[in-house]
């Protein structure tokens, strides 16, 4: 066994025994720094300023974003500690002041993309703000219930920033890339299954809209590498053998749901399927596949009635999937229409007109 394989296999036997066999995983056991001066002191300008000053002492797009990202973790605390307290208003202020430091992270980081040597910043980057994603859970579930909107806030942030710095780290490591969102994914599965455990359909239903839009968010980052005509096997391989393990465990919360959050988990599984359909499709072209099984196991195990359902919005996403290639040959065959061309003597009439009557209206 070469190297990658072996370093391919090692990784997808840790998704599988994580989400198997654990409730959480991936930088769970992380803490924030600790916050300092919050926004309820009246001091709280002196931390403000202090950040100014440390950033423009930060020489090069890549220490500025390390900097940033370093503030970024400090206003996340602060509003952890403000939203325990329940004092909304500071806490998002702190919540904004998190959103502007990771927007600073976001472009110094793109300024290094473009000297062509991102791929350092943007994975720690990604990994730091996983680590935000798992704080954040368990702040939610312990804050106040006014106070929650400003995590909630926190974490479409902490999500973005992820994604931003994944878009940047695909281009030089898609395998890596791949690797931080299926261990997001992975997150937030173990997160849904813990809710639906617990008989909370409301956190089920905002894990698994995540989920959703990370299922998409890995099949744009695998398009930006096969847009740079990059080799995206290892890839694949990554994605088909995670989203078996993704579909047992969706499976299994659709039991334990009402019946109202199974459509959206139906949905998902659907959206899973096809998306493994796809990479098992394009392995099969590579010669490729090796030991992955072409339909995935799930289906065997589930009941018959569910697996039609998913068949069929498969079937819709395919039919979907067809028209809009066609809607694209389409407009790509439409002709340009030319425009007409002026003379300069029909241009000069045309404004005589004009010109005569400015005249006019002057006198």
């Amino acid at each position: 066994m070469n190297l990658k394989k072996f370093r391919l296999t090692l990784i997808s036997c840790i998704l599988v025994t994580s989400l198997l066999f654990s409730g959480t995983a991936y930088a769970q056991d992380e803490e924030l720094p600790d916050p300092g001066i919050t926004p309820d002191s009246p001091f709280y300008f002196f931390d403000t300023w202090g950040k100014r000053i440390g950033l423009f002492f930060a020489f090069g797009p890549e220490a500025k974003a390390r900097k940033a990202l370093e503030y970024a973790e400090e206003r996340l605390a602060e509003a952890q500690a403000m939203a325990i307290k329940n004092r909304i208003r500071e806490a998002e202020r702190a919540t904004n002041g998190y959103d502007e430091f990771l927007a600073i992270v976001a472009e110094k980081t793109e300024e290094v993309r473009q000297q062509g040597v991102a791929d350092n910043i943007s994975e720690i980057v990604a990994l730091a703000t996983s680590k935000h994603l798992s704080v954040l859970d368990r702040a939610k579930d312990t804050v106040p219930e006014e106070a929650r909107e400003a995590i909630v806030k926190a974490k479409e942030i902490s999500l973005n920033g992820q994604q931003n710095a994944l878009r940047v780290l695909a281009r030089e490591r898609l395998e890596r890339a791949i690797e931080i969102n299926l261990a997001s994914i992975e997150n937030r599965l173990n997160r849904a299954r813990q809710k639906a455990d617990e008989n909370n359909t409301e956190e089920v239903e905002e894990a698994l809209e995540d989920i959703d839009k990370l299922f998409r968010f890995g099949e744009e980052i695998s398009e930006i590498a096969r847009g740079l005509g990059k080799d995206t096997t290892t890839a694949e391989e990554l994605v088909a053998k995670a989203t078996s393990v993704h579909l047992e465990v969706l499976a299994e919360v659709h039991e334990k749901v009402p019946e109202q959050a199974r459509a959206f988990i139906e949905n998902l599984m659907a959206n899973s399927l096809r998306s493994r359909e796809r990479v098992v499709e394009a392995l099969k072209n590579k010669g490729a596949l090796g030991e992955i099984p072409e339909e995935a196991p799930v289906l065997q195990r589930i009941q018959e009635q569910l697996r039609e359902r998913i068949e069929e919005e498969i079937q819709e996403r395919v039919q979907e999937e067809v028209q809009e290639r066609v809607r694209e040959q389409i407009q790509n065959l439409k002709p340009e229409v030319p425009k007409p061309v002026v003379s300069e003597n029909e241009t000069e009439a045309e404004e005589a007109p004009s010109t005569e009557r400015e005249q006019s209206r002057r006198s």
